[in-house]
């Protein structure tokens, strides 16, 4: 699966209705956005899968030095008009081409969990952050990737592509199912102290047989 490619095929129609009627973004940004007050002024802070720039607006009118990296090169020419002198590049999680101890945040929402394997993903955050720099992620909870297999006999523990309709049914995208030992790694707590883990339920995802579930959940960590 080529995320970018999948990415640039509907980075309009992403961008467009991403704020639009009650199966918004506008609910899981808004509860990102209560975990990010540590953020100040002159901090570095890498938004990682940056998307169509409208977090990067929020994080440079708080003052940081913001940078923006993502796979699609579709969403970074969105991000590139819609943000002015912020660095853009198009990169993955797992070859972020960044100095050792670079930023003082890592922020991602709504991305990690496109990589097949976390693990070399959390590595790559962990070497470009600062001893003390904070890692704070939102990503699909597992449990929903696994209601979305659409299969009575599904393996929770294997990994398949799901389909995941989001925005009232606008977009879909591709991801790969996670178990929660993907995210909750020996890696994470050998190298993270975390100090925050919290899941939501999501109103812009599809809500498979009425349901109630968790459709992600937020995770911040501060790098040892």
């Amino acid at each position: 699966m080529n995320l970018a490619t999948q990415y640039d095929n509907f980075a309009e129609d992403f961008s467009q209705n991403q704020s639009i009627g009650e199966n918004s973004n506008d609910l899981n940004r808004a509860d990102f956005y209560m975990y990010i007050d540590f953020l100040k002024p002159g901090m570095r802070v890498l938004d990682a899968a940056c998307g169509d720039g409208t977090d990067l607006l929020h994080y440079v009118s708080l003052g940081v030095g913001a940078y923006g990296i993502d796979a699609s090169a579709e969403m970074i020419k969105i991000a590139q008009a819609k943000v002015a002198n912020v660095p853009l590049i198009v990169g993955t999680f797992e070859n972020m081409p960044y100095e050792d101890n670079y930023f003082d945040a890592v922020l991602s929402k709504y991305a990690l969990m496109t990589s097949g394997d976390m693990e070399p993903a959390f590595k790559e955050i962990h070497r470009v952050l600062k001893p003390g720099g904070t890692m704070l992620y939102l990503v699909t909870h597992p449990f929903r990737h696994y209601f979305e297999k659409k299969n009575p006999q599904a393996d929770y523990f294997k990994q398949e592509i799901v389909d995941s309709h989001i925005l009232s049914g606008s977009v879909t995208v591709q991801e790969p199912s996670h178990t929660m030992n993907d995210f909750l790694s020996n890696f994470l707590f050998q190298n993270f102290d975390v100090q925050t883990y919290r899941e939501r339920w999501d109103p812009a995802a599809e809500q498979i047989d009425g349901r109630k579930y968790p459709g992600y959940f937020i995770l911040k960590a501060v790098k040892r």
